[in-house]
Parts: C-alpha cells; structure tokens; sequence
C-alpha cells in the first residue's frame, strides 16, 4: 500500500529514529535539511527564510553539543590522561 504522504521517503524517520544519541539524531536532520537547501539552490528555487534560520539554528545547536560532549567526555578521563 502506498503512503499518503508520496514525498517522504522511505528511511529518512528511521534515520533519526536509528541514532544512538539524540546528538546524531540532531545531526541527520541538520544534514537532510542542508542537502534541502543545496538542492533547492541548484535549481534555482526560493528558499523559504524558516529553512535557513532552522539550518543555522540547528548548527549552533549541534556545535554546543559537540562542545559540552567534548568537555563531559574530558572531564571523566583519568588523571593524567592526555585530552
């Protein structure tokens, strides 16, 4: 049977879904929404301005996570152990 919806396609839930932490989930759908945008800019379509201030919101998002994970990640290493 066919979905209602005929422009999802299949996997792009289960890519979010499928993440190990809800860092990656964040990642993929920042990756979906910049492959949006290179699309719609190679055809030479409008962009709508949600979609580039999502992008860039989700980009600092992502990076302040990648931060603080970062940090986290040295702060539980051993004394003495290279960061």
């Amino acid at each position: 049977m066919m979905s209602d919806d005929a422009s999802a396609k299949p996997g792009d839930a289960d890519l979010v879904r499928g993440a190990t932490n809800p860092l990656d989930g964040l990642t993929a759908q920042l990756g979906e929404l910049e492959a949006f945008v290179a699309r719609a800019e190679e055809d030479g379509e409008a962009i709508p301005e949600e979609a580039v201030e999502m992008m860039v919101r989700l980009r600092e998002i992502v990076a302040a996570l990648q931060g603080l994970t970062a940090t986290m990640a040295d702060d539980s290493a051993p004394p003495g152990t290279p960061s």
